[in-house]
């Protein structure tokens, strides 16, 4: 190893091809499926995929991937390629955004060659010869992925909703890189508000693993002096929060003396904000989500329920230091003299609801499909009863599995289903919707759109905490609130990673929990 050189703890792993959608001007494409060849060498007996000027190829790895390809090539004249990457077949085939990551390129093949190219999300690849005869022994997926340990599992009697778990964990996984990021093909950048989502799931499948605390260090102190978090005044109280809910599951004395001084320091930039009625002046950008981003009034309630959580969390985390929180807690009673109704906007609800601030049910029982973004999703769930919360989990993340998503999205709306559009794992198809084209807002319109995106991935933390019944109390995991509820399921089972080693439940219907702790966890039944 090279001096100096900081260790990565993740692993490069190929992926065959599963399928051949397309293709044109080509032979032997069929001996591209399953194929493990990585490298070639003279007087070999492969079969060998040809490609003639003009033709092309669109390839299928099954399953939404992160990092690129590698292309063993035969004996040839030197041949050039367009090498697409698409989250869709449709992205593949068409023009590809270029943002944080190249998804569109012209490369120039070698004979006898192994050439590695791409970092970005993806599952599909189109390859267009554009000069010269291409001959193929390979085009595999050369993909990364963490190899930290799944010490957390959920499974049930309902399959579909284990699916929506376990493609909820391959979400999130994929963005657990150096550091977590939001998306593997856009987005690959450091949000502190979108990074909570990731965390809450992050924490009982894996356990407080280091690019948390990376991630943590990179956003609280290399800030530009003045400035919020990502410039967003919501992203710091995000951040307060992933700090103290790091801090609940790990118990690490060292991490909360590292952003003490943070802590104090935002805790008094948001003081100054309560008036003594209660009413907030934000210093700043107050955003929630990008679906609730036009409307101001609606935004605002939202952050308002986030910054009773915040501060809530800042109180605890005083009190644990033995510091005086008179202050913060003279604020929260204010907070609740003055709280604004969220209107229609269900992220902006759920929040003020888990904030204990008031009962929004009506707000969040109202047309209870419509109007949640995958940002926010996961509060949703948790601010609902939990048997209208799992039939949430079942329509809406399932609705992005009836479109072939393999990993949850940036954002989603169940009317982009009607009318029968062109899935994720078909070609384009004129006069017919496109599910990942001709959809999509903001900032994520079209192909612009991610279908990898860490925030989605809300169904893990709601699974861990309303059906197995487990949310941790105090620092470390040491005291854990237990209150099981199947839902109507048959039976359900898991466990739940945590500093001891994890927390195992077994429920069946019409019989007693069964929760096998380790040593220096209380269990408090609810």
């Amino acid at each position: 190893m090279l001096n100096g050189a900081k260790v990565y703890p993740g692993q490069r792993y190929t992926v065959s091809c599963r399928r051949v959608i397309a293709s044109g001007n080509c032979t032997g494409s069929d001996i591209l499926i399953g194929n493990g060849v990585l490298r070639n060498f003279t007087c070999n007996e492969f079969p060998v995929c040809k490609v003639e000027q003009g033709g092309f190829l669109v390839l299928d790895f099954g399953i939404e991937l992160s990092g690129g390809v590698r292309i063993v090539t035969d004996f040839m004249l030197s041949c050039s390629v367009r090498l697409r990457f698409g989250e869709s077949v449709t992205e593949a085939c068409s023009e590809p955004n270029g943002d944080h990551a190249i998804h569109d390129v012209i490369l120039t093949l070698p004979q006898l060659a192994s050439t590695d190219f791409g970092n970005t999300g993806f599952r599909f690849v189109r390859l267009d010869v554009l000069k010269g005869d291409l001959a193929l022994v390979n085009v595999c997926a050369m993909a990364e992925m963490h190899n930290y340990p799944q010490l957390g599992y959920f499974k049930s009697s309902d399959p579909r909703l284990d699916q929506i778990f376990n493609t909820a964990v391959h979400t999130v996984s994929l963005c657990i890189q150096d550091y977590i990021i939001d998306g593997v093909k856009r987005d690959r950048l450091l949000w502190g508000g979108d990074m909570h989502p990731e965390i809450m799931a992050i924490l009982p499948v894996f356990g407080a693993i280091e690019p948390i605390e990376r991630t943590l260090e990179q956003l609280c102190f290399h800030t530009r002096k003045g400035k919020f978090i990502n410039d967003h005044v919501s992203y710091t109280l995000w951040i307060l929060k992933v700090i103290y809910d790091l801090w609940l599951h790990s118990g690490s004395e060292d991490l909360l003396d590292k952003y003490k001084e943070f802590i104090i320091e935002n805790t008094d930039r948001y003081l100054a904000m309560i008036a003594p009625d209660g009413t907030v002046t934000f210093d700043g950008h107050a955003f929630l989500d990008w679906p609730s981003s036009e409307n101001p009034v609606e935004t605002r309630a939202g952050v308002h329920g986030l910054l009773y959580m915040a501060l809530t969390a800042s109180s605890n985390m005083y009190e644990h230091w033995q510091l005086d929180n008179c202050r913060i807690t003279e604020a929260l009673q204010r907070l609740k003299k003055q709280v604004p109704h969220p209107g229609t906007n269900k992220s902006a609800a759920a929040l003020q609801h888990l904030a204990g601030l008031a009962d929004r049910s009506d707000v969040l029982e109202n047309e209870p499909f419509k109007r949640i973004s995958t940002f926010l999703g996961g509060y949703v769930l948790n601010a609902r009863e939990p048997a209208a919360a799992l039939e949430l989990v079942k329509t809406y993340w399932g609705g992005m599995l009836d479109m072939h998503a393999t990993s949850f999205w940036e954002d989603f709306d169940l009317a982009w289903c009607q009318g029968d559009p062109v899935k994720l794992d078909e070609m384009p198809e004129a006069g017919r919707k496109n599910i990942h084209a001709d959809f999509g807002g903001y900032c994520y319109q079209g192909l612009r759109h991610s279908l990898c995106h860490g925030w989605a991935a809300g169904p893990v933390s709601w699974c861990m905490q309303n059906i197995l019944g487990i949310k941790v109390l105090s620092g470390g995991c040491r005291k854990i609130a237990f209150q099981p509820d199947l839902c109507g399921l048959e039976f359900a089972e898991g466990a739940f990673a945590t500093p001891y080693g994890p927390i195992k439940v077994k429920l069946r219907a019409e019989s007693e929990p069964v929760i096998t702790v380790p040593d220096g966890i209380e269990i408090v039944q609810m």
